[in-house]
């Protein structure tokens, strides 16, 4: 009787993701990848990966930049006392991007030394996700307004009433960015609010250099959405020699590193995050290793996995063993036996829950930021990630990786899968079909 309420339970989820849209598809053709005219538009990218670099420019029309500073941050409690410090240090403007922005003990203290930059009379600007914050938030962080900063609701509007499909109400700005005095940026996976910096797992990193003035149109354009007579966001004149003067004694820090940006919105036909992790799965050769804690992703990215693993490729996937949306546990299971069956390796995260969006392939190939490998923020969502094309920072990745393997996680086996019980087997795939990952 309780497992037959549990499935009741799943109905209405079931049409929210239906009538999201969750099951539309598009294939990237191979004659839409372009070929490499001029290899000096893409100096500092291996000539292997050139066209990866052009495929995303022509999808999103961003270059990529060399001569960037990149710090990688090693945990929450690290980025928590490193966005503290850089909120306080700022000398002209902060841009706060968070998707969300809970006001507990995290939140309400980065609220109150916003207000306060604000008051000093810096450029203070934070975007909320409506659909992710509580009412009670969103109130209280306008309240930033009587200090000087400028604060935007990213609009929702209401099912049924937009005449779109998918829906408009399931266009969420999920992305995690920060910009500090147009020269700096926080990217990643990581959400303000206590448990994202002490108890979950994410990955981010801190750059500087030229790809700023991308990361920083990439947010203009979400700022004209709720701003449009906002003034042009501050971008530093002298980004090479920012990211030249950039030291943070004891932390891990790589000069010279060539980034590409990626944003995407929902209006993106042409998919480009889609169409960057499904290259990047196609070309590798060795190893594509993923953390991803959200699922389906489209079939195609799902063949492109299998295919991989069939040629041989070594393809891991680390999973939450514990996902914070409950439906998501099952629908990940839904996949396990036919991935393991292609020869993918599936591994569960332990412990606490596991959030981090990060790609890593072949020692060169880097992958991070807010997006999953999802229908959501595939279709959907606004989203953004940052490639690196770096040897040095992808293998240091890499390393953790296997440390992560070993400290964190449980492998699953084939013959396990082969051993869940039939009402396991059946609810997992009632979720996938009700989430429409079939279509």
């Amino acid at each position: 009787m309780a497992r037959s309420l549990s499935l009741l339970k799943l109905i209405p989820l079931a049409g929210v993701l239906l009538l999201s849209g969750c099951g539309y598809r598009a294939p990237m053709h191979a004659s839409y990848v372009p070929e490499v005219q001029d290899s000096s538009r893409y100096a500092g990218v291996r000539p292997a990966y050139q066209e990866l670099a052009a495929l995303m420019e022509k999808d999103v029309d961003m270059l990529p930049t060399q001569g960037n500073t990149v710090t990688l941050i090693a945990d929450g409690p690290e980025n928590w006392e490193m966005l503290k410090d850089e909120f306080r240090k700022a000398e002209r403007a902060i841009y706060v991007e968070p998707y969300r922005f809970r006001l507990d003990s995290c939140g309400t203290l980065l609220a109150e030394i916003l207000a306060a930059r604000a008051a000093e009379g810096l450029d203070v600007r934070l975007i909320q996700d409506k659909s992710a914050n509580t009412h009670d938030d969103r109130t209280a962080l306008k309240e930033l307004r009587s200090q000087g900063a400028q604060v935007n609701i990213f609009h929702r509007p209401a099912f049924f009433l937009d005449h779109h499909f998918p829906s408009l109400a399931t266009h969420r700005d999920h992305r995690k960015l920060t910009l500090l005095d147009g020269k700096t940026a926080l990217v990643g996976s990581r959400n303000i609010q206590d448990k994202y910096f002490f108890d979950w797992h994410d990955v981010d990193i801190r750059v500087t250099g030229p790809v700023v003035a991308d990361l920083t149109r990439a947010y203009r354009r979400n700022q004209r959405l709720v701003a449009p007579r906002a003034a042009e966001p501050y971008v530093d004149p002298d980004l090479a020699a920012a990211a030249r003067a950039d030291t943070l004694p004891g932390k891990p820090q790589y000069f010279d590193v060539t980034m590409q940006v990626v944003p995407e919105t929902p209006a993106d036909r042409k998919l480009p995050i889609r169409n960057c992790f499904e290259w990047a799965i196609k070309h590798s050769k060795d190893y594509f290793w993923f953390y991803n804690p959200y699922t389906p992703p489209p079939l195609t990215t799902i063949e492109a996995l299998q295919d991989a693993a069939r040629r041989g490729v070594d393809v891991r996937w680390i999973v939450p063993g514990i996902n914070d949306v409950g439906p998501e546990k099952g629908m990940a299971e839904s996949m396990y036996q036919e991935l393991l069956d292609a020869g993918v390796r599936i591994y569960e995260w332990q412990e606490h829950t596991m959030h981090a969006k990060q790609y890593l392939s072949d020692d060169y190939l880097v992958i991070i930021g807010s997006a999953n490998m999802d229908n959501l923020s595939l279709f959907l969502n606004y989203e953004m990630v940052t490639i690196l094309y770096d040897e040095r920072i992808c293998r240091q990745y890499a390393e953790i990786f296997r440390s992560d393997l070993q400290e964190h996680c449980r492998e699953i086996e084939e013959a396990e899968v082969r051993k869940w019980p039939l009402f396991r087997k059946i609810r997992n795939w009632f979720i996938r079909v009700l989430g429409g990952a079939l279509g």
